[in-house]
């Protein structure tokens, strides 16, 4: 059962994959689309499956509507950043909880995670939060590598948290079952393991924070500056999440690209004045990375499943003992998601929550999209540690991932525990 040809062409394809993104240095969304191609020339000689293009344009296009929040989120967060909310707020906190490190140290792992939360990609959380929060964590005492792996676990914790889980939706679409009831499951996942990795990485390092040595950080001068009206963008996305969810009939569903356009044409107005046009089109040029993930990991999938790669997996998960089943759980999906977050949820995500049918398929398919984005710590693209490791000026992102080992070892605990215990329990 193991050994079939399907297995061949999934080698074939990753071995590709990888071989274009360590040795060629190429964009992990263009390689997986070089991967894809090569994976149907392949099983078209062998198997004489279908050729043709519509196969990587249907697949090019799967994921056209998570692409279209990603931009639009990533404009918004951009509208923000412009406007000085983002500062306006981390002056505001420390401002007030300077004399109680956990509750500042908490509300900084927050503010790492808010733009994840909103855009569901790691790299927004890094670039802007967590390029904002980095120096600060420095100046109060706590050393760069451990700096790093508490803002790599906020942008992946800000990724897997409520609304927006781009691995869930994936996963969702896989297995056919709307992306509907995870806010709960999402929020006990994550803020647990947030407070959890902040604290045990950075409180034993401040004894007290003086505020005078951070005014070359911070902008305290916001305060003074601006009204508190400077939220409004948040309240209003926040609020019309909650209105079409709520009064179904009355707001209809807006769904989340309009909901961030209409959020971000309040951001001009209340803070810095700025030119909106050029953060429109900087925060395009930021979701390209994404969107070209995105694509190619759409083009991978078309093709796995055209030449029997995806099922095999699902066969095969279907197969495996229980206790195995567990184990492949905890191992192969935060090892592919170090190819791939997206990819890895997709590919192994929706075969596992067909494999446990039988537990809370919500609970499951959130614990996995965890343990999957987990992988952004691992190799070959290691994205999070990597970029994290680039923002604390770290020569190599292993020390990052060095500093976050025992946490990630209690995160993939933490999401098994859902997996074999909560999964079962839960209404």
């Amino acid at each position: 059962m193991l050994w079939q040809i399907e297995l061949l062409y999934f080698v074939v394809m990753i071995g590709v994959f990888v071989l274009l993104l360590l040795k060629f240095k190429m964009r992990a969304g263009l390689a997986l689309m070089v991967s894809s191609i090569v994976g149907a020339v392949l099983s078209a000689i062998i198997s004489k499956t279908d050729l043709s293009i519509h196969h990587f344009v249907e697949g090019g296009f799967a994921y056209f509507d998570t692409i279209l929040v990603i931009t639009t989120a990533m404009i918004f967060i951009g509208g923000l950043e412009e406007s000085g909310a983002l500062d306006y707020l981390s002056a505001a906190l420390i401002k007030i909880f300077y004399r109680s490190p956990t509750i500042l140290l908490v509300c900084l792992m927050f503010i790492i995670m808010f733009p994840g939360m909103i855009t569901g990609s790691s790299l927004s959380c890094i670039v802007t939060s967590g390029a904002l929060v980095a120096p600060i964590m420095i100046k109060i005492g706590i050393p760069r590598a451990k700096v790093g792996a508490i803002i790599a676990f906020g942008a992946i914790l800000g990724m897997v948290a409520p609304p927006i889980n781009i691995p869930v939706m994936l996963i969702c679409d896989v297995v056919d079952i709307p992306f509907t009831g995870f806010t709960l499951p999402l929020l006990a996942l994550t803020i647990p393991l947030a407070i959890f990795i902040v604290l045990f990485l950075g409180r034993k390092h401040i004894t007290k924070i003086d505020l005078d040595s951070l005014k070359d950080l911070i902008h305290f001068d916001y305060l003074d500056k601006y009204s508190e009206l400077i939220y409004l963008p948040i309240i209003v996305l926040v609020a019309l999440i909650i209105l079409q969810s709520v009064f179904p009939l009355v707001f209809g569903s807006l769904g989340m690209p309009l909901i961030f356009v209409i959020a971000t044409a309040f951001t001009p107005w209340f803070g810095k004045k700025f030119n909106i046009i050029k953060t429109i089109k900087n925060g395009v040029i930021k979701a390209f990375p994404a969107m070209a993930l995105l694509i190619g990991v759409g083009m991978f999938i078309q093709i796995i499943t055209l030449n029997g790669v995806r099922g095999y997996f699902v066969i095969n998960a279907l197969t495996l003992p229980n206790i195995f089943q567990y184990i492949s759980m905890a191992i192969s999906l935060p090892i592919f998601g170090g190819i791939s977050a997206f990819g890895s949820s997709s590919i192994l995500g929706g075969p596992f929550v067909m494999a446990l049918l039988a537990y809370n398929e919500i609970i499951v398919a959130s614990s996995l999209s965890l343990l999957a984005s987990l992988g952004e710590f691992l190799p070959p693209t290691a994205m999070s540690a990597t970029l994290s490791a680039k923002i604390v000026d770290e020569e190599k992102y292993t020390t990052i991932t060095k500093n976050a080992f025992i946490p990630l070892l209690v995160s993939i605990g933490y999401a098994m525990i859902f997996i074999v215990v909560v999964a079962q329990i839960w209404p």
